[in-house]
């Protein structure tokens, strides 16, 4: 399967909330660092953190365009997460239901047997609406 095809996949299955589907494109071992610079290591760490990060936050990622290697992709990536309760960490800020955050980021995901086995993200820029600021 093409970097290309397997990144597709994945994104999709992650706005989907799949955490199979999601999960089963990470290696046993990964180890994913996000834009904010948390370290996540293990696929069950992984899921886990965004499975619960799922129930207080909408998070939905597009792909903006990919570049791959033998081993490796670079992918530009906008997510955007959108509060669904009150008093949400997101982005160094408090938010509540409603607010979002919107950030484009670079992410580096190397292969191993397969599976993506290291995820190095980079957040180029950040975007806070609050509902306020909206009206």
């Amino acid at each position: 399967m093409s970097f290309e095809s397997m990144l597709t996949r994945y994104v999709d299955a992650f706005n989907r909330g799949d955490t199979e589907g999601y999960g089963a494109c990470y290696a046993p071992d990964v180890v994913l660092r996000n834009g904010a610079g948390m370290e996540l290591r293990g696929r069950e760490e992984i899921v886990r953190y965004y499975a619960s990060l799922r129930d207080r936050v909408d998070r939905v990622m597009t792909i903006r365009g990919i570049c791959s290697g033998d081993n490796a992709c670079a992918a530009a990536l906008a997510s955007r997460f959108t509060v669904l309760v009150d008093g949400v960490e997101l982005g160094g800020q408090i938010l509540n239901r409603g607010d979002s955050l919107s950030i484009e980021s670079i992410a580096l995901y190397q292969l191993e047997g397969g599976k993506f086995a290291h995820i190095n993200a980079a957040t180029l820029s950040r975007t806070v609406t609050r509902v306020e600021q909206r009206a």
